[in-house]
């Protein structure tokens, strides 16, 4: 997911909040981590705390970790982290988390999170955030907010996978007119519509001639002569 400072903040703030807490953040299309612009980082961390207090109320309001082994390893994958807000966990209901990272090496960017844990990392500009993204596997999903035109179009360009959305989040799965699959890593192909049935299709290609003409070009031994009516013909 990525933020550049044209983006309106409110509106990603909760836009992005919706996306991550959907589910408690245990879907394959939930932003895995943000990428901001630094000179709008401050504002956007604060109205995205703001969003999810909003959304959660006292926690209740947010959906279970799936096992108690997957909220242990949630749990782990903060132990060490430094600036980290939120994140207890109560049986199986853990508060949401934002955590504002300073490299890449954190176990958080090592993996896919499924979980209410949001990483964010600050960028200098759009071709830094492309670089990280690089930087990784091609991604199930990207999520870019921005009111400028000439950066969607400079993503949309620069980056390969699945599918996602430009101002919004998760909300392309839902949109049955819409392709949704994955590219290399994240998955082959692609569903919903017509695509599902040509997913699970195979196209099979016939060709049926008739016995004539039957031209004597085509059969060995290639002479000059053959040659040179080929290059009449295809020319």
């Amino acid at each position: 997911m990525i933020v550049d400072e044209t983006a309106d903040l409110g509106l990603a703030a909760r836009r992005i909040a919706f996306g991550k807490l959907l589910n408690a953040g245990q879907t394959c299309v939930a932003p895995d981590y943000l990428l901001v612009q630094d000179s709008v980082k401050e504002r956007l961390v604060s109205l995205l705390k703001q969003e999810i207090k909003a959304m959660t109320g006292d926690g209740d309001l947010l959906a279970h970790i799936v096992s108690e082994k997957h909220a242990a390893r949630l749990h782990a994958l903060l132990a060490n982290e430094q600036k980290v807000w939120g994140g207890g966990i109560q049986g199986l209901r853990m508060d949401p988390a934002i955590v504002e990272l300073n490299h890449l090496d954190s176990p958080l960017m090592q993996e896919e999170i499924f979980g209410p844990i949001l990483p964010v990392l600050a960028v200098r500009n759009l071709d830094e955030a492309i670089q990280v993204v690089t930087s990784f596997e091609k991604p199930l999903a990207l999520y870019l907010f921005s009111r400028e035109k000439a950066h969607q179009k400079k993503v949309l360009d620069s980056l390969s996978f699945g599918g996602g959305c430009i101002n919004d989040t998760v909300l392309h799965y839902s949109n049955i007119h819409l392709p949704f699959g994955g590219v290399g890593h994240s998955g082959m192909g692609s569903y919903h519509g017509k695509r599902s049935f040509d997913t699970f299709s195979h196209s099979r290609g016939i060709l049926k001639r008739h016995p004539w003409p039957d031209i004597p070009a085509r059969y060995l031994p290639y002479t000059a002569l053959k040659k040179k009516l080929t290059r009449l013909i295809l020319r």
